[in-house]
């Protein structure tokens, strides 16, 4: 088989993970064959074969191009602002977003990484190393305000891990609790870590 053009290649590769998704949210992981992805797709079994090793490869890349993009469009949001605080503040707006967007998906993962406890050890080493990424990007925040006497001096990397666990378990509640306002939720959060780090001892 003849290797498609890199533009094409990019086209068709997001096509597949696009058809994937939706079966997989259809019929669950262990439910969803390869051909029900290629019946959705319109595309040959050979297609999807040229390029995934499988369904465990193609599922793996689908989650990890939705988390990739949430998270990316997070760090250009927090980018876009200057002061330590209004990043914090855009930061949070995108998490509560992402918590919204990776809804669905928390319920696959899990299935998935349950069923095939070997196949998601690759999965975890890349999601680790796109959770430490964004990481750091929280914790070089705190550290800025700490530079500019915005904020006081903490431990930027403990603190980053913790707010980025806050909005996991948010996002996890939510599965159980879809009413929930992450909004209000979210901006008492940040409004009173804000007051916390405030380098002025009264807080204010």
């Amino acid at each position: 088989m003849t290797p498609p053009r890199p533009d094409v290649a990019t086209e068709r590769r997001a096509e597949i993970i696009e058809a994937a998704l939706s079966c997989f949210m259809r019929k669950g992981y262990a439910n969803t064959t390869m051909d029900d992805i290629v019946a959705e797709s319109g595309l040959s079994k050979g297609t999807l074969y040229w390029y995934f090793d499988g369904k465990e490869d193609l599922f793996e890349a689908a989650l990890l191009s939705i988390f990739d993009s949430l998270a990316q469009k997070s760090l250009e949001d927090m980018e876009a602002q200057t002061a330590a605080d209004q990043q914090l503040r855009a930061g949070a707006r995108s998490l509560v977003d992402l918590a919204r967007e990776m809804e669905g998906y928390f319920g696959l993962m899990v299935e998935f990484w349950s069923q095939n406890q070997r196949q998601g050890e690759a999965a975890i080493e890349v999601w680790g190393d796109m959770l430490t990424q964004y990481q750091q990007a929280i914790a070089a925040v705190f550290e800025r305000g700490d530079q500019s006497g915005t904020f006081r001096t903490v431990d930027a990397d403990a603190l980053a891990w913790m707010m980025m666990a806050a909005y996991d378990g948010l996002a996890a509640y939510q599965m159980i609790m879809p009413d929930l306002d992450l909004e209000r939720i979210s901006e008492t959060f940040i409004e009173t870590l804000l007051k916390g780090l405030s380098a002025d001892e009264s807080g204010s």
